[in-house]
């Protein structure tokens, strides 16, 4: 570290209390909470997924959860780029604890979900699993390599890959300049708009030893959400430098961007005036990011970075920093939960009352309370 640089917060990206010396801020630890509960009432075949998937507009907990966590990577790496063996070391290690838990996420899945969703025939299950029910071998080491992503178990092969490209793109930015770094991840992403993916495994599926197409290829697409990623990690990491842009507070950007709230949010909810913006639904497209997604999302970014801090200290809402601490294992443990209630639950015969909507919801909660409050206990820090 050059002398005269500000010390850096050691911010927890996966799990831990976020124990630095400088000031914390957890309101960023209750946000993330806050995204954990509503991934998971979304996940979970309760009747609350129609309204917790994409409540404030059309962005759902994902891109949230996403950039929230490069802004966190961001901002504990905006020194270590100095000492590029430092920055690689603890980079690995987080992709590798991200990739352990994937990896026991996916030995649950294939070994006791889908035993029990295949004895049982459960469709959810059945349609989840169904590479690795048709090809159990080639599924398991094409999963453990990151080509085969089921659903629900997508997200975290995303992070993985996106870890061990940050230090590239860290080393790119001292080198090129962010302007550059960001300009390039833009094109990318808009390459993605017009069907990279889709043009790189139309040439890869024709090779015969190529295991996996990609519709087993996870749902997530890696060169759209890319971009999420690098614009998190820019943030986080002039954040942590001391470069905040005062545009960002500007009173003309904020009221564009509760404007643009208002009107997104209005036409999710499909009030007619507006009902023009879902016309079109590729611009609105989860998995690729779409335009009008993506100017959704940094709409509520703006608003939720002006206005988090504020909003925590009238609520104080200590389960949401307790969950958003406990990340990783909070976020594992919520997908053990639903996996098992789609190996249990049969929706299509009897779909649930109100009371085992009641007992599916308190178990999930209070089992994920339960890991947070075990992992507070532990103190452990990436």
């Amino acid at each position: 570290m050059r002398s005269g640089d500000a010390a850096v917060p050691s911010l927890s990206l996966e799990s831990g209390p976020l124990r630095t010396s400088a000031s914390r801020r957890p309101e960023l630890d209750a946000l993330r909470g806050l995204l954990l509960v509503l991934m998971t009432l979304t996940h979970l075949p309760t009747r609350l997924n129609a309204y917790s998937s994409q409540p404030f507009g059309f962005v759902s907990a994902a891109e949230g959860f996403v950039f929230l966590s490069a802004f966190l990577v961001g901002g504990a790496h905006a020194k270590a780029w100095d000492t590029p063996g430092r920055l690689w070391r603890s980079l690995r290690g987080r992709a590798l604890k991200v990739y352990t838990h994937h990896v026991g996420l996916l030995l649950f899945a294939f070994t006791v979900i889908g035993t029990v969703g295949w004895a049982s025939h459960r469709p959810a299950v059945l349609n989840l699993l169904d590479f690795y029910h048709q090809e159990p071998v080639t599924a398991l080491w094409s999963s453990l390599a990151l080509l085969y992503c089921p659903p629900l178990l997508d997200i975290l092969p995303l992070y993985v890959v996106l870890l061990v490209l940050t230090p590239l793109l860290l080393l790119a930015a001292r080198e090129a300049g962010w302007a550059k770094v960001v300009c390039l991840s833009g094109l990318v992403w808009l390459w993605a708009q017009l069907g990279l993916k889709q043009m790189l495994y139309g040439g890869l599926g024709k090779l015969p030893w190529v295991p996996v197409k990609m519709g087993h290829s996870g749902a997530f697409d890696l060169f759209a959400w890319q971009f999420l990623w690098v614009l998190g990690v820019w943030r986080g990491s002039l954040r942590a430098r001391g470069h905040v842009a005062g545009w960002t507070g500007s009173r003309v950007l904020l009221g564009g961007a509760w404007g643009l709230g208002l009107l997104f949010l209005l036409a999710r909810y499909e009030w007619p005036p507006v009902s023009f913006l879902v016309e079109h639904p590729a611009l609105l497209d989860k998995w690729t990011l779409g335009p009008l997604r993506l100017v959704n999302f940094l709409a509520l970014a703006l608003l939720a970075d002006r206005g988090a801090p504020w909003v925590y200290r009238w609520l104080r809402p200590r389960v949401l920093v307790l969950l958003g601490s406990a990340s990783l294992p909070v976020f594992s443990v919520h997908l053990v939960l639903c996996l098992s209630s789609l190996a249990l639950i049969n929706e299509n015969e009897a779909p649930l009352d109100s009371l085992e909507e009641v007992a599916v919801l308190v178990v999930t909660f209070a089992s994920m309370l339960l890991v947070a409050l075990r992992h507070q206990r532990r103190g452990s820090v990436s």
